[in-house]
């Protein structure tokens, strides 16, 4: 799995975890999920990294299907 896939993965995985933790919808409350995108601009995407608003509608995505799903 290359650096671009790994990061939508981890996005993912962190907005599933963030809704089974009680976090609300909002991934500026995620920790984990803002080390990752930290100094980086809106929609920037840095050499060989994932562009910054898709790793957010991954994060947004993975919470929106975990409540679906669990409740």
């Amino acid at each position: 799995m290359n650096k671009l896939e790994q990061q939508i993965v981890t996005a993912s995985v962190l907005g599933a975890h963030a809704f089974k933790k009680g976090i609300p919808p909002t991934p500026c409350r995620d920790a984990k999920l803002m080390a990752i995108i930290k100094g980086r601009f809106c929609a920037e995407t840095p050499n060989g990294e994932t562009c910054t608003t898709a790793i957010l509608r991954a994060w947004l995505r993975a919470w929106n299907l975990a409540n679906l799903y669990n409740k």
